[in-house]
C-alpha cells in the first residue's frame, strides 16, 4: 500500500515537473505598451466603475437596513438585535467607502 502511494507521489511529481518545464519554455514575450494599450486600460477602467458603483449601491442598502434594524432593537431593547445592526451598519460603511478609497490607494502607492 506504501509503494503505491510513493509511485503516485512520484508520478504526479514528475507530471509537475514536466508541466512547469513546459510552461517554462514556451513562453512568448507580449509589449503591450503600444497604441493598443489605452483601449485596454479604458476598458478595465469602465469595468471598475461599474463594479464599484454595484458595491457602493449594495453598501448603501446595507447601511440603511442596519440603521433601521438598530433604530427597532433601540425599541424593543434587544441587545443581540443591537449588535446584528452594528455589524450591518459597519458592513454598508466599508462596502460604501471602499469603491472610493481605492483610487486614493492607488495613487499613494504610484507616488513611492
Amino acid at each position: 500500500m506504501r509503494k503505491k502511494f510513493e509511485k503516485r507521489i512520484v508520478r504526479s511529481g514528475k507530471a509537475l515537473f514536466l508541466a512547469t518545464s513546459l510552461t517554462l519554455l514556451f513562453t512568448m514575450p507580449v509589449f503591450a505598451a503600444g497604441s493598443g494599450a489605452s483601449i485596454v486600460t479604458n476598458g478595465f477602467n469602465q469595468i471598475y466603475t461599474i463594479i464599484a458603483a454595484l458595491v457602493s449601491s449594495i453598501g448603501t442598502l446595507l447601511l440603511l437596513w442596519g440603521l433601521f434594524e438598530w433604530a427597532q432593537s433601540l425599541n424593543t431593547q434587544d441587545g443581540g438585535a443591537q449588535s446584528m445592526a452594528f455589524k450591518r451598519i459597519a458592513s454598508g460603511l466599508v462596502a460604501t467607502l471602499g469603491p472610493q478609497l481605492v483610487p486614493i490607494i492607488n495613487s499613494s502607492i504610484g507616488k513611492a
